[in-house]
């Protein structure tokens, strides 16, 4: 078995040629549990990866129509695009903020919730990106900065923080704020994390940012094993889960079950993966 290069199939079988009693669906999650375990150890090199929010020129051409109770906003001199979808909306600072579901054409588009203030014919309004959505592999950020302005952004501000600070969401510019906000279900299934930006950049802007991934599942597909871990580790961890595991059933015993080869395989597995066998 070559260090990294070993697959996940190539776990799975040499775990059940030490424990062919158990089933294959019982090796896969000993592999995938040992592969977790050995990832929330610390943060690795390639747990580390790099983002960026592109936020949107603010669209405010025109004006809007709003009507309480309806999710449909209509556009007087507005030319409206697709690529709207998911931005926020607003009208004044007296109203919630919006989310924009789907743009019909260049002078209607519907809102994700209702609209709740009151009726308004021929206002001014803003379309802008409020709320920023983390990749699909997101675990937490490790900063998020602004390379014009040369600081981070806070990352532990809270919505209640904010709501303390500035309720209305009147401030706008330069941003030292990023807030957790939600779990968006509307434009990502399953759904995904979203954070507010604050005060509100209503400019062409960009927030490069890095963060923690959250670790895979070797079983899933498309899944590989980091070049910087030895399978021989993970299989160690594995092989201690199945010395632990007693069996099927009574009559139906694991030959492999042994709590002193249990720790033995323990040792190992810390030894050579959590010290030096593998880089960070």
């Amino acid at each position: 078995m070559a260090g990294g290069l070993s697959t996940f199939n190539d776990l799975v079988g040499a775990v059940g040629l030490r424990c062919p009693s158990a089933s294959l669906f019982l090796r896969r999650q000993w592999i995938d549990y040992a592969f977790r375990q050995l990832w929330d150890y610390k943060l690795w090199s390639w747990q580390r990866k790099r983002g960026q929010f592109l936020l949107m020129q603010a669209v405010v051409a025109g004006t809007v129509t709003v009507t309480r109770g309806n999710f449909t906003v209509v556009g007087t001199g507005t030319a409206w695009t697709t690529d709207l979808a998911s931005a926020q909306f607003r009208v004044g600072t007296q109203t919630p903020i919006y989310t924009i579901a789907s743009v019909a054409d260049t002078t209607h588009f519907d809102l994700t919730t209702v609209w709740g203030g009151a009726t308004a014919t021929n206002v001014i309004y803003s379309i802008y990106n409020a709320y920023v959505t983390v990749p699909s592999d997101f675990q937490n950020f490790i900063t998020v900065w602004d390379p014009q302005y040369n600081w981070q952004l806070e990352t532990n501000v809270t919505q209640e923080e904010l709501n303390a600070w500035d309720s209305q969401r009147a401030n706008s510019g330069t941003a030292y704020v990023i807030a957790s906000l939600d779990f968006d279900d509307v434009f990502n299934t399953p759904p995904l994390a979203r954070y507010e930006i604050w005060p509100h950049q209503r400019a062409l802007y960009c927030y490069p940012f890095m963060y923690v991934s959250r670790p895979p599942d070797l079983s899933d597909p498309g899944a590989s094993l980091p070049r910087a871990i030895r399978g021989d580790v993970l299989l160690e961890s594995a092989l201690a889960q199945a010395a632990r595991w007693p069996g099927a059933a009574a009559d139906a015993r694991n030959p492999y079950f042994n709590l002193a080869l249990a720790q033995q395989h323990d040792s190992r597995y810390n030894r050579h993966g959590q010290r030096d066998g593998t880089n960070g």
